[in-house]
């Protein structure tokens, strides 16, 4: 198998110097390239690259459209076409090329996302929004840790990174970073496109979308369905290495059935989005760093928002949202085999748990947008959050308050809600007021100033002002200098989780909070030819960690953090088909108090991607990614985790009938055998880490009617 992928990526290099007939453009000043461009093919290809070069325009900074260079943030935009070029078969494959962030794996199956050198189990830190709809729910914190971390990438238009601090705009999780995902509009899709895929471990995957306008109505939407065993990857030892009971070697569980449907309606002014996610998987390895083969964990996530725009004078607009979203998790998990036994008994089935909950939060948000004077933009708002968790139980065939060594049977699989319960029925109650001034002072010169206030019904009041200078001091060269704070709202796992032997929730924490410096010059040495480089220093105070100076371990606001890292971006483009980009990261988190280094991430990571036009009916692109090695948590006698490289290959067949397209992409290309830390430390429950996919294929073919 390594030796064939060689092969192909030997051919592919090969290939690069068959240089299509639009090449001969690409030292030519921009305006002569659209004109020989049209002269060749017409006003279509004129139209394609003006909207090409045009610079991107991002939303998520301040909420309104704004050219990416003049945006008070240090951001990353990937396009509609830079999705499916580079065949990507989820938002996880287009983050992981993002400069400042890395994805590796838990235990229990979770994908762990790290932004800036700060990895948590649940990636609560990063808010994910849908059209500035926020995902993040309140049991976890986060949207990626259950449904949200593998979406479908057929819908979406753009997807937009904003790093650093955002909670002045957004609140709560906007800690390390921002993700926006655009989806498209009627006009976007135009029709209807069908497509069908299928490759490695019997994956199946299914898409739907279709857009179409009819007079003043507009709809859009998509349904798409997954369906995968997975890689069987090899576990040598778990947490029961020699004993009897033991199932190791065994195979990860990396099952998954997914469906998604989302639909967007507007008339006139009124807007209507909705989106339901149902999601079955596998533990991967187990809960407990034992390998087990009885696991089903599912969400159903479904949300629904009302927005009316209203243009009250030339100067002065509105939008008022009313939301509804539900959370709902069903979680029958086998933390321990058949036969394993504790100094209080033994269990022939193996020890079972199934906990279920929901989460279900009401929200209203009033906006308003008013152009004080020329050139400057304010935007004043107010937020109101309900949210309400209940329906949590516990089924269990063992006592959940004794530990692991003294477990104890109960003789049947049984409701303990009434005195065992894993969390609590509860809510939750959020005001909000926020503004944010935008000065264009002059043409090369932008201000931007603003403070959010939220008020939270279990532990008061969080208060984050930003503030950024854009200085385009040179016709080419763009200058940013960028301070903000953020704030991440305990969840309710922290709060209280409870009859727990391992760790406790404690309803008296505060939020954790971080202060960010950033520093941003751009530089455009030629129309097709741009490099960015950034710097920051982040002051992260009152991280919620488990206090392991009690017993049982209790959550508890007790360290902090500072890094401070260094992101480079180097992108350039000849035509829409001939395009590259390269990034390289550069981070040192450490304790704020010890000044040891963070665990468990990388100091460097580096991405490069080329996307080239073949010929006219044959697109291909490749995506290296090199990611550092990384330290082991204090007592841990393992060397680092190695570093290592993927290659991801994709190649697009168009243009050969009609609006048939045939796609086919190879991930880990070279088969790479890499692993991520294993999560229980210098317990070394998981003594060889956790082993990540090797090399997989995919084919899709898809037709627009």
């Amino acid at each position: 198998m390594r030796g064939a992928a060689w092969f192909v990526l030997f051919i592919f290099v090969l290939g690069i110097p068959s240089v299509s007939p639009a090449l001969d453009i690409q030292n030519k000043p921009l305006l002569e390239r659209i004109k020989l461009a049209q002269t060749r093919t017409g006003d279509s290809a004129r139209e394609e690259l003006l909207l090409f070069f045009e610079e991107k325009d991002l939303v998520t900074a301040t909420k309104r459209a704004i050219p990416l260079k003049k945006a008070p943030a240090i951001a990353t935009i990937i396009t509609s076409d830079e999705i499916k070029n580079m065949g990507a078969r989820n938002i996880m494959d287009v983050l992981k090329m993002v400069p400042g962030i890395g994805i590796s794996i838990n235990e229990f199956g979770r994908y762990m996302f790290e932004v800036r050198g700060i990895r948590t189990t649940t990636s609560e830190k990063i808010l994910v929004m849908i059209d500035g709809h926020r995902l993040n729910e309140s049991y976890t914190g986060s949207a990626l840790a259950n449904a949200y971390n593998d979406l479908p990438v057929e819908n979406i238009k753009q997807i937009e990174i904003v790093r650093g601090p955002g909670s002045a705009l957004y609140g709560a999780n906007a800690f390390v970073a921002v993700i926006n995902i655009v989806t498209k509009d009627a006009g976007d899709i135009k029709g209807v496109n069908v497509s069908a895929a299928g490759g490695s471990f019997d994956t199946k995957k299914f898409n739907l979308l279709a857009g179409g306008s009819y007079e003043k109505l507009q709809v859009s939407g998509s349904v798409d369905y997954l369906n995968t065993n997975g890689q069987k990857l090899l576990i040598d030892k778990d947490r029961f290495a020699g004993r009897s009971y033991t199932t190791a070697p065994g195979r990860t569980d990396a099952n998954l059935e997914k469906t998604d449907i989302f639909l967007k309606a507007s008339y006139g002014n009124l807007t209507f989005k909705g989106q339901y996610t149902g999601k079955d998987r596998g533990a991967y390895i187990g809960n407990a760093y034992a390998l087990t083969d009885e696991n089903f964990i599912t969400y159903r996530n479904f949300w629904n928002e009302l927005s009316y725009n209203q243009t009250i004078t030339e100067s002065l607009s509105s939008n008022l949202r009313l939301y509804f979203d539900q959370f709902e998790q069903d979680a029958k998990v086998e933390l321990f085999p058949e036969g394993f036994t504790s100094t209080a008994g033994t269990f022939p089935d193996g020890a079972f748990a199934r906990a279920l909950l929901k989460n279900r939060t009401l929200g209203a948000e009033m906006q308003f947008d008013y152009e004080l004077f020329e050139d400057n933009h304010l935007i004043i708002g107010s937020l109101y959050e309900n949210i309400r968790q209940f329906d949590v139980k516990l089924y269990a065939n063992y006592d959940p308050r004794t530990s692991t060594a003294s477990l104890l049977p109960l003789g049947s699989f049984q409701e303990v809600t009434s005195w065992a319960n894993f969390n609590k029925d509860t809510r939750r109650e959020i005001w909000a007021a926020f503004i944010q001034d935008e000065w264009d002072i002059r043409e090369n010169l932008n201000v931007t100033a603003g403070v959010r206030y939220d008020h939270y019904s279990e532990f008061g009041d969080a208060f984050n002002p930003r503030a950024g200078v854009v200085w385009g001091f040179m016709d080419k060269a763009d200058l940013k200098l960028l301070y903000g704070q953020a704030f991440r709202a305990p969840n309710f796992l922290e709060l209280y989780n409870a009859n727990n032997p391992t760790v406790i929730g404690n309803p008296n924490l505060k939020p954790e909070k971080i202060r960010t410096y950033e520093a941003a010059l751009g530089y455009r040495f030629t129309d097709n030819f741009r490099v960015d480089m950034g710097y920051f220093i982040s002051l992260i105070d009152d991280l919620i960690v488990r206090d392991a100076a009690v017993s049982p371990a209790r959550y508890a606001n007790k360290e902090g953090a500072r890094v401070r890292g260094i992101e480079v971006e180097l992108t350039g483009n000849y035509t829409p088909s001939n395009y590259w980009k390269a990034s390289y990261t550069y981070q040192e988190p450490k304790d704020s108090n010890t000044k040891k280094r963070l665990v468990d991430v990388p100091s460097q990571r580096a991405a490069a991607g080329l996307n080239y036009g073949l010929s006219k009916y044959l697109i291909s692109h490749i995506d290296v990614l090199w990611t550092g090695s990384r330290p082991r948590a204090s007592g841990d006698t393992r060397g680092r985790i190695p570093s290592y490289t993927t290659v991801d290959l994709a190649l697009i067949a168009k243009n050969i009938y009609k609006n048939l397209e045939i796609k086919g992409t190879v991930h880990n290309l070279l088969d790479k055998r890499y692993r991520d830390p294993d999560t229980s430390g210098s317990s070394k429950l998981i003594p060889n880490d956790f082993p990540r996919e090797g090399i997989s294929a995919l084919i899709s073919i898809s037709y627009k009617f």
